[in-house]
């Protein structure tokens, strides 16, 4: 079926049945409990990522169309990847915690890899890493901050699930996501939170949003 021009991929998958299933076919499972959300959770019909701009308003600074969301991405990534490498070199973390710290690091490290390998096949440049500003003085203060780090996380790919032109960059989309809300889910567990604060259906975050939520976790 012929694309229209102003649509974004997870459209096209909403309203051809046949792309849909295709789609989920090469989706793990996972992922494809992540589209099925995203479908639910995003509302109707709009304008793609790369007519109106990359990531949103609050993200410029990224870049436009996909690249741009992949560089938004990135930026979380970073923060997250960071977090948990100080978090482990506090020595402020034992047990469980420590052991989900490092496994989560490194996941959240081969997301790096893939988003800024990404970027440069869409051809743009990866964003700069910022500079971290974490609190990591006890076991509780690292805990919290990891949940708010992933819920973040998870909320913010479902923010720009909706704006995504390219099928391939949705489905890596879909992938992280349902690896952050995994994540934040374990460390709610942990914590004695709900798992799904939001419902049934987990809450999108705009760029604006998310950008006001990291502010206290990133220096300058």
């Amino acid at each position: 079926m012929p694309e229209a021009p102003n649509t974004s991929a997870l459209e096209e998958l909403r309203s051809d049945p046949s792309s849909r299933k295709r789609f989920l076919r090469a989706l793990g499972g996972g992922a494809a409990v992540s589209l099925a959300g995203a479908l639910a959770a995003c509302g109707g019909k709009k304008p793609a990522g790369n007519q109106i701009g990359g990531a949103g308003v609050a993200s410029a600074q990224f870049g436009q169309g996909d690249a741009g969301i992949v560089n938004y991405a990135l930026y979380l990534e970073y923060l997250e990847a960071d977090f948990y490498r100080l978090a482990v070199a506090s020595g402020n973390l034992r047990g469980r915690a420590l052991g989900l710290a490092k496994r989560f690091g490194v996941e959240e490290q081969d997301h790096v890899v893939t988003l800024k390998g990404t970027v440069k096949a869409l051809g743009g440049t990866p964003a700069a890493r910022p500079k971290p500003a974490f609190i990591l003085s006890s076991p509780s203060l690292i805990l919290t901050t990891m949940n708010q780090l992933e819920s973040i996380g998870a909320a913010a790919y479902l923010g720009q699930l909706d704006r995504i032109k390219s099928k391939q960059v949705l489905a890596a989309a879909l992938s992280i996501h349902s690896v952050e809300a995994r994540h934040s889910a374990v460390i709610s567990t942990m914590l004695g939170q709900p798992i799904s604060p939001d419902g049934a259906f987990a809450r999108p975050l705009t760029s604006v949003d998310v950008t006001a939520q990291i502010r206290p976790f990133v220096a300058g």
